[in-house]
C-alpha cells in the first residue's frame, strides 16, 4: 500500500494561497494546519507570482472539437488539486496600503484587477484580508472600505478586518477560508456532474471521460467537503463503467490497454475499501472485495504477459490485508460478520488480515513461476535492460512511454506491446534480489494475525502451512540457510489439518512438499536433522552451492514469545520461591515442550540469567561431551542430566537448585539448545502463570499438559524471583551523657561495632527529632536569631579498646562524614536508645531563708 501515491492513500485537504504581509504567512498557516479539518496553505512572496495559477489563454476563434481521450485518469490530477490549485486566494493588505497616499492605493487597484483576471477564468474565490492594529482600527474610513469591496465584485463578508491583536481574529479569518473553499468545491464538482448528466462529450469517449468526470466529482464534491456517502455511489458507477471498457476499447495495443484497466480498477477499490472500512462496514468491505476479485480474476491476458496479472492480484490481497489490519472496525465487528449474500456466505475467517496476506504469498509464488518462464522466453537480458532504460510512466494512470529528447525539450513516444513486454521483464528482474524480503514481511503479519485471533484450527494451520512451504521453497532456491530452517521447522511442527473445510482455500494444488500429512511433516523434520548434524547440505539452484552447516558456518536461531519457532521448542522456568536469602539455596524447575513430529535429542542446554554468576549448562549423559568453552573452564557450573530427550507434546522437567550472593532481582532470561556441533536455537524464558497457549495447537484433540507437575507452582509460577538485602555488618548505638543547654555544647557518644568485615569509612548522619508529639519543630518558627549556633562537630574518635586516633593505624581509623538537621527542642537521634533534655538556659538559684539556707531551683521561662 505504501507503493500508492500519498495523494491517493490519504484523504483530500484543502488547500488555500496567501499573497501580500508575509511576516504574516507563517502564523497563519500554522494556524489554518491545527484547524479540523486541517487546511493546507501556499504562501507566495509577492503579487507577482499570481500568474503561477493563470489557465490556459482563451483562442478567439472557436475551439475545435476536442481529440478522443488519450487515457482514462490524468496521472498528477489529484497533486494538482493538493498542490498547486488553491480553492481561495486571500490576499493582505496592510492599513498603510489603503490609508496612505494615492499611489499606494492605486497599487491595491492594480493588485485587485490582476488577482480578478487570474481567478476567476478557474473559478478561484476571492478572499480581502486588511491588516490592522489596535492603534489604527479606528482610522480606516468606511468609504475606502466600501471602495475596496466594489473593486474586487466581493461580498461585505469576504472582506475582512484582520486585527493582529485581536486573539479571536486568527479564528474568524479560518472560518472565512473554510466558506470559500466548500463554495469552491461545491461549484466545481456541480460544473462537473452537469457535464456528466448531460453527457457533453463524444460518443467514441464516452466511457473513458464518463469515468474521469465521475473521478473528478468525487473528488471536488465529495471527498473535500467529506461526503462519504455520496462519494461511494460515484466510486461504484465509475468501477462498473470501467468493467464496460474491457473487450470494447480500442485506444491502446491489447496488453497495455489491459494494465491501464486494471490499474484504474485497482485505485477505485482502494478508494472504496477504504471508504467502507472508515465507516465501520466491514462485512460489505468483504463482499466489495470478494465482487473485485471474481471480476478481474480471470483477466489474465496475454500467455506471455502472464506474470502481470499475478503480480497485480498478490498486490490485490496484500493491499485489502493491510487495510484491514489497520482498521479497528474490523477488530471491533467480527463477531457480527457471519452472513449470507446471493453467492454464499461470509466466513470470518475471511475477516482476518491472515486470510489475504497468504493468499498474497501464494500469487506472488505464481508470478515467480511465470516471470521465469517468460525471462527465458525472452531476448538477451542486455538487449532488455538497454531498451528499458528510457520508459517512464505516461501522463495517464496505468499508461507508460518512451521518453525522448528534441533539441531542448523532451517528448514522449508510445509503446507496442513487445516493447512494453521488454520493459516489465527488465523491472521484474529486481524480483529474485527483493523477494525474501518481501515475502518475510507477508509471513510475519500473517502469524501474528493468526496467533492473535486465529479460531478455526483447520484454516489456520493450512493457512500457515501452505504459505511456509512456498517460502521453504524460496529459501531452498536461493540457498539461504536460516530462513530454510526456520521454515521446514516450523511447517514441521503444525497440526496436520483433515475435513472438507481446507477446500474452501481453492487453491489449484498443494505446495511444493506436497500434500500436508504427518508423513510429509517427519520427512521435513528428518531434513532438518541431516542439516543440523551436519551430514547433508542445502543445495542452492540459484547459487549453485551445497551449504552446510559448519564450525565456520554455525547457525543459531533466536525464539521470542511471538515466534512461530515457539511451536518447535518452548520453555517455561519457575522459581520454587518468590524470595530468597543472599547465598541460601532455592530450587528451580525448567520444562520444555516441542510440537516436532520426531523425537527430538539435546546435546547441551544453557540457562541463562541476569546474573551472570548464576549461568549453569546441563550435559546429555547420552550423549558424548562437547568441546569446552571459554566459561567452562573458567568454572562454569555443569549438571548432567540422564535423559534431554523430547517427545511430541511431553513436558521435559528439570529441577536444580540455584543460590545468588547479589540482593536484587534474578531472572532467568534464556534457554539456549545445542542440537548439533553448529547448531544451536535460543528460547525466551517463559514463566508458566503468564505463558500463552500455541495457538494453531490450542484447539486440537491432545491431553492438556501442564509445565510443572505443582498445580500451585503451574499457576503462580515466575520465571524470577527476589534475593533479599544481607542482614547489615554493623553494629550503631548512640547514647546520652546527660540533659543539655541552650547555646551549649554537649556530646552525643556513637559507637560504631562491626559485625564481620573490617569498617574504614562510612558516612553517619543525625537527625533531631521533636519528641513532643508536634511533629518536626523548625528554630525558624521560634528562634530565628539560634540558627547559626547549632552544628554538629566530631570531637574526636576511639578505637576498640579504647586507644585514641594516634594509636591507630592510618588504614583502620574510621573516617565518617557528618550531617545534621538543627532544632532547639528536645530531640531523640533517629536511632537512640534514650531521650536528650534541652533546657532553655541553666538552672538559677535564690536564698528563701539565710538561717536554713534552703535552696529551690526554678526554671526560667
Amino acid at each position: 500500500m505504501e507503493e500508492y501515491p500519498e495523494e491517493l492513500r490519504t484523504p483530500p485537504v484543502t488547500l488555500i494561497s496567501v499573497v501580500g504581509c508575509p511576516d504574516l504567512h507563517s502564523t497563519l498557516s500554522k494556524h489554518l494546519h491545527s484547524e479540523q479539518p486541517p487546511i493546507n496553505t501556499l504562501a507566495l512572496p509577492d503579487f507577482s507570482k499570481i500568474s503561477l495559477f493563470s489557465a490556459k489563454p482563451d483562442s478567439p476563434s472557436p475551439p475545435p472539437p476536442p481529440p478522443p481521450p488519450s487515457g482514462i485518469l490524468k496521472r498528477d490530477w489529484l497533486l494538482k488539486h493538493r498542490t498547486r490549485i488553491p480553492s481561495v486566494v486571500a490576499a493582505l493588505f496592510s492599513h498603510d496600503h489603503l490609508s496612505g497616499d494615492p499611489a499606494q492605493w492605486l497599487q491595491v487597484c492594480s493588485h485587485i484587477d490582476q488577482l480578478k483576471a487570474i481567478l476567476r477564468p478557474r473559478n478561484i474565490k476571492l478572499l480581502l484580508v486588511v491588516v490592522v492594529d489596535s492603534d489604527n482600527v479606528d482610522d480606516l474610513s468606511e468609504d475606502r472600505m466600501l471602495a475596496l469591496r466594489k473593486r474586487a465584485e466581493l461580498d461585505s463578508k469576504y472582506v475582512v478586518l484582520f486585527n493582529q491583536n485581536d486573539s479571536s481574529a486568527l479564528h474568524r479569518l479560518g472560518s472565512a477560508f473554510a466558506e470559500l473553499a466548500n463554495l469552491y468545491y461545491r461549484d466545481e464538482g456541480r460544473r462537473i456532474k452537469l457535464r456528466l448528466e448531460k453527457k457533453t462529450f463524444n460518443s467514441s469517449s464516452i466511457i473513458e471521460l464518463n469515468i474521469r468526470y465521475c473521478f473528478k466529482v468525487i473528488v471536488l464534491c465529495q471527498e473535500f467537503r467529506r461526503d462519504w456517502a455520496e462519494a461511494l455511489r460515484f466510486y461504484d458507477d465509475a468501477y462498473h463503467t470501467l468493467r464496460q471498457m474491457i473487450g470494447t476499447s480500442k485506444r491502446l495495443p491489447a496488453i497495455q490497454r489491459l494494465v491501464e484497466i486494471k490499474t484504474v480498477a485497482e485505485q477505485l477499490h482502494f478508494k472504496i475499501s477504504t471508504l467502507l472500512l472508515h465507516g465501520g462496514k466491514v462485512a460489505e468491505a468483504v463482499t466489495w472485495f470478494r465482487q473485485h476479485n471474481a471480476s478481474y480474476r480471470r483477466l489474465i491476458g496475454a500467455p506471455e504477459a502472464i506474470f502481470l496479472h499475478w503480480e497485480w492480484l498478490s498486490r490485490q490481497f496484500l493491499v485489502f490485508a493491510e487495510l484491514l489490519d489497520k482498521s479497528s472496525a474490523a477488530i471491533k465487528n467480527v463477531s457480527s460478520l457471519v452472513l449470507a449474500t446471493a453467492d454464499k456466505a461470509l466466513t470470518e475467517w475471511e475477516s482476518r488480515p491472515a486470510y489475504y496476506y497468504q493468499l498474497a504469498a501464494h500469487y506472488l509464488k505464481e508470478k515467480r513461476s511465470s516471470f521465469e518462464l517468460a525471462l527465458s522466453m525472452s531476448e538477451t537480458a542486455n538487449e532488455i535492460d538497454n531498451s528499458a532504460e528510457s520508459v517512464v510512466p505516461s501522463t495517464y494512470v496505468g499508461q507508460f512511454a518512451r521518453l525522448l529528447e528534441q533539441g531542448d525539450a523532451f517528448a514522449l513516444q508510445s509503446l507496442t506491446d513487445e516493447e512494453y513486454i521488454r520493459f516489465a521483464i527488465a523491472e521484474g528482474k529486481r524480483w529474485p534480489e527483493n523477494i525474501m524480503l518481501l515475502v518475510n514481511l507477508i509471513m510475519q503479519n500473517l502469524f501474528l494475525r493468526v496467533s492473535q485471533i486465529c479460531t478455526d484450527k483447520r484454516g489456520g494451520s493450512l493457512c500457515c502451512g501452505r504459505s511456509w512451504d512456498y517460502l521453504q521453497e524460496c529459501a531452498r532456491k536461493h540457498g539461504v540457510m536460516k530462513d530454510f530452517l526456520e521454515y521446514s521447522l516450523e511447517m514441521a511442527a503444525l497440526p496436520v489439518s483433515t475435513g472438507t473445510d481446507t477446500q474452501s482455500f481453492r487453491f489449484k494444488d498443494c505446495g511444493p512438499a506436497g500434500p500436508a500429512s504427518l508423513a510429509q511433516r517427519e520427512v521435513i523434520h528428518k531434513e532438518v536433522l541431516g542439516l543440523v548434524s551436519g551430514e547433508s547440505g542445502l543445495a542452492s539452484v540459484k547459487n549453485s552451492t551445497n551449504l552446510k552447516i559448519t564450525g565456520d558456518n554455525p547457525l543459531h536461531l533466536e525464539i521470542d514469545p511471538v515466534s512461530p519457532l515457539r511451536l518447535v521448542l518452548l520453555a517455561s522456568v519457575a522459581f520454587h520461591e518468590q524470595m530468597i536469602k543472599p547465598n541460601a539455596s532455592t530450587l528451580i524447575t525448567l520444562s520444555l515442550l516441542s510440537q516436532l513430529p520426531l523425537t527430538v535429542e539435546i546435546e547441551q542446554l544453557e540457562v541463562q540469567f541476569n546474573q551472570s554468576d548464576c549461568n549453569f549448562t546441563i550435559m546429555n549423559a547420552q550423549r558424548p561431551p562437547l568441546a569446552a568453552t571459554a566459561e567452562d573452564k573458567e568454572g562454569r557450573r555443569v549438571e548432567t542430566s540422564p535423559s534431554l530427550t523430547l517427545s511430541t507434546n511431553k513436558w521435559l522437567r528439570l529441577t536444580y537448585d540455584i543460590k545468588s550472593d547479589q540482593s536484587g532481582k534474578l531472572e532467568c532470561t534464556s534457554v539456549i539448545a545445542k542440537m548439533g556441533p553448529h547448531f544451536t536455537i535460543c528460547c525466551r524464558a517463559e514463566s508458566p502463570a503468564s505463558m500463552d497457549d500455541l495457538p494453531l495447537w490450542k484447539f486440537e484433540d491432545l491431553v492438556e499438559t501442564s509445565p510443572m507437575k505443582d498445580p500451585a507452582l503451574a499457576f503462580t509460577g515466575q520465571k524470577a524471583t527476589q534475593v533479599e538485602e544481607p542482614d547489615p555488618q554493623v553494629d550503631l548505638n548512640l547514647g546520652a551523657s546527660g540533659p543539655a543547654f541552650v547555646g551549649e555544647s554537649f556530646i552525643v557518644p556513637v559507637n560504631v561495632i562491626s559485625m564481620g568485615h573490617a569498617v574504614y569509612s562510612g558516612e553517619l548522619k543525625i537527625n533531631l527529632v521533636d519528641v513532643r508529639g508536634g511533629g518536626l519543630f523548625s528554630p525558624r518558627e521560634t528562634e530565628p536569631s539560634s540558627m547559626d549556633s547549632h552544628h554538629v562537630e566530631l570531637l574526636g574518635i576511639s578505637g576498640p579498646e579504647g586507644e585514641d586516633e594516634t594509636q591507630l593505624g592510618i588504614q583502620q581509623l574510621p573516617r565518617f562524614t557528618l550531617t545534621s538537621e538543627r532544632y532547639s527542642a528536645g530531640f531523640q537521634p533517629s536511632v537512640a536508645a534514650s531521650t536528650i533534655f534541652v533546657f532553655p538556659s541553666k538552672p538559677h538559684f535564690k536564698v528563701a531563708d539565710v538561717e536554713d539556707k534552703r535552696m529551690e531551683s526554678l526554671v526560667a521561662e
